[in-house]
């Protein structure tokens, strides 16, 4: 379903911010996008034998303040179309604001809806004390406030993806296993990666590209099986961008697709002609 997909998407595409090595995920300068850029993705969910498009997904960043600095705005949502609605309605919205020069988040935000479940996170990033303070609020439950003790090296899962997307990803070795560590709600996850190699992969709309391919083992629980690969093909340019990406979840299997793209840094030198 969207939400599964939508979760999907955040959760693996910060995994590839481990590639070089743990001890290397500094942020070193961003080539790779800008303010301005959008991306689209459409899902589709297999009911029995028939796939269903479910809705859409999109990021996006801009440039902002925050408390009187200067940000990265960065955003993502995601909403079921009205004809799927009926069956499962959800309308996610996650943002964060992150110091564009270190990368480090100032605030993480997420409000979800899935069909009738209601969760509003919010996550405060207090460097000088190493805490984060985690306010959640779900359904009719009152708000719980949590505080977390930093980890050496972590993500919120906006600030990951966009992180991810500045690693020169030519370093990871083939068949390596790198646990990335994110912070969710009120608490901190491993997941684990590894590289599949490379590949030309044929998108829904005929378009294809040279990617490099990943397996992703996912974190038991909620709407995973536990151990299984989560596949993700990202082009293989300058820009990084997930082209498709397929999970398996409790429900049966969800599917991403690149359906659009505005205000790229680079050219997408990954297409096959």
């Amino acid at each position: 379903m969207l939400n599964s997909l939508h979760r999907c998407i955040l959760s693996f595409i910060f995994l590839l911010a481990g590639f070089p090595s743990l001890n290397a995920q500094t942020f070193t300068g961003n080539n790779t996008f800008q303010a301005g850029e959008k991306i689209t993705y459409e899902i589709s969910y297999n009911w029995g034998p028939i796939w269903v498009k479910a809705g859409l997904v999109t990021f996006s960043v801009e440039n902002d303040k925050y408390l009187g600095k200067e940000a990265m705005y960065l955003k993502s949502t995601g909403k079921t179309y009205a004809s799927y609605d009926l069956l499962f309605k959800v309308r996610d919205y996650y943002e964060s604001w992150i110091n564009p020069e270190t990368f480090q988040p100032y605030e993480f935000r997420r409000n979800i809806y899935e069909g009738g479940y209601k969760l509003i996170n919010t996550l405060r990033f207090d460097y000088p004390s190493q805490k984060i303070i985690s306010n959640t609020k779900s359904n009719n439950n009152p708000q719980r406030t949590d505080t977390l003790k930093m980890l050496p090296v972590f993500y919120d899962m906006l600030s990951s993806v966009y992180f991810t997307r500045t690693m020169d990803l030519a370093k990871l070795e083939p068949k390596s296993k790198i646990p990335v560590w994110v912070v969710i709600d009120d608490g901190f996850f491993a997941i684990y990666l590894k590289s599949l190699g490379k590949e030309i992969i044929e998108n829904n709309d005929g378009v294809k590209y040279r990617c490099v391919k990943f397996a992703a083992k996912m974190v038991q629980g909620t709407i995973f099986r536990g151990e299984e690969d989560v596949l993700i093909w990202v082009t293989d340019d300058e820009n990084k961008i997930p082209v498709y990406i397929e999970a398996k979840i409790i429900v049966g299997t969800v599917k991403a697709y690149l359906t659009g793209t505005k205000g790229l840094k680079n050219p997408v030198t990954s297409l096959v002609k």
